[in-house]
């Protein structure tokens, strides 16, 4: 079978470990790598055996797809001379800067039925996959997600960088309208908000609350989710997965919480995760979710089929990330005040900015890094 021909656009630190990864996919052929800026393209091509080109005007005719891991702010113009191009696409979230970008992504890869995947990669994620078909109706969900800056993708804020990828989980879960959205952030390093925390309330009632930060000392990507049945607790950095379900006396003991003796509270104590409540460390298969994103990519375009992230999906999370960011009010660090400085008084002190919130419902389906190229 004729290997799919595949260029990746942008030399940058996922342009690289995209190109990496693409040579060991069955059925797929690195072709190239685009990036404006010479030493960067000369270098992956030169690590990954490829060829190096400038501009995606220099692409060969006979390309199928084209991964872009270019900066957010170039996607919808790159995706549009790709998909016009007729080549399938592989894009790293956010889909594009805003969601009517998106639109006319998601809109220009259905007129020329081409498939538009977007790189959200934490649903490929072995805890994820472990996790997922393990709960019932979910009605919470709280996610944090930290890191320290990479000083990478500082064309965009700590919702479309990070947060997004909690949004896309969620709206994968939930299926209800987005009702009612709260946030609220800060400027650390930049005029990007570094850290950020939403609130989202859904027609169902489900909720979530989502946290997300860039200026972080100590990294960690984790989920908890509250289902009818169960509470899932999803670590996706150390890939670990648990579950925690009503025991074999649960019945027996519940609601028996008033008035409990000592020697009865140590009792429930030890009986807590031992029979009131089962925990069960969830099997997780490891595994390198880029590279099974990738996979997915080619399979679709064989199988022609939709991925697993559609289009339609990654404008859905983005639709929520504008929501969020239009609900935000951000406020700013300043400099340390140096000594004999007299304090600014209230009217003096900065504000936070205020942001117009966005109160229209919308349904979280729709129906129907340097610059690359």
């Amino acid at each position: 079978m004729k290997r799919l021909r595949i260029v990746v656009v942008g030399a940058g630190h996922l342009g690289r470990i995209h190109g990496r990864l693409l040579k060991t996919v069955d059925g797929a052929e690195l072709v190239g790598v685009v990036d404006p800026v010479p030493a960067a393209r000369d270098q992956v091509a030169r690590e990954l055996e490829t060829t190096a080109y400038a501009d995606i005007d220099q692409l060969p005719s006979n390309l199928d797809a084209a991964i872009i891991a270019a900066p957010t702010v170039h996607h919808h113009e790159l995706a549009t001379r790709l998909l016009k191009a007729n080549l399938h696409l592989l894009i790293e979230k956010p889909l594009a800067a805003t969601a009517q970008q998106a639109r006319e992504l998601v809109w220009l890869a259905n007129e020329r039925r081409r498939v538009l995947q977007v790189g959200h990669v934490e649903r490929f994620n072995p805890a994820w996959n472990a996790a997922r078909g393990q709960l019932g109706r979910v009605r919470y969900i709280e996610a944090k997600r930290e890191s320290r800056h990479t000083f990478r993708s500082t064309d965009i804020g700590a919702v479309l960088d990070l947060m997004i990828h909690d949004i896309d989980l969620v709206l994968s879960l939930v299926k209800g309208d987005l009702v009612d959205v709260r946030a609220f952030g800060f400027s650390a390093l930049g005029c990007q908000e570094d850290s950020a925390a939403a609130w989202l309330t859904f027609a169902d009632g489900s909720q979530a609350h989502l946290s997300a930060s860039r200026v972080a000392y100590s990294p960690q990507r984790a989920m908890r989710i509250t289902s009818d049945e169960a509470c899932a607790e999803l670590d996706f950095a150390a890939g670990t997965a648990r579950v925690i379900r009503p025991g074999e006396s649960f019945a027996e003991h519940r609601g028996e919480l008033q008035d409990v003796t000592v020697e009865r509270r140590q009792h429930l104590q030890s009986e807590l995760f031992a029979s009131i409540l089962a925990s069960e460390e969830l099997e997780v298969v490891p595994g390198n979710a880029i590279l099974d994103e990738q996979h997915d990519f080619v399979i679709s375009i064989r199988a022609k089929r939709a991925p697993m992230v559609t289009g339609e999906a990654g404008l859905a999370a983005l639709e929520v990330a504008e929501r969020v960011l239009s609900a935000m009010r951000i406020s700013t660090w300043h400099a340390p005040r140096k000594a004999g400085t007299p304090v600014a008084s209230p009217s003096e002190a900065p504000a936070a900015l205020p942001m117009t919130p966005t109160p229209q419902p919308i349904h979280p389906h729709p129906r129907k890094r340097r610059r690359a190229g």
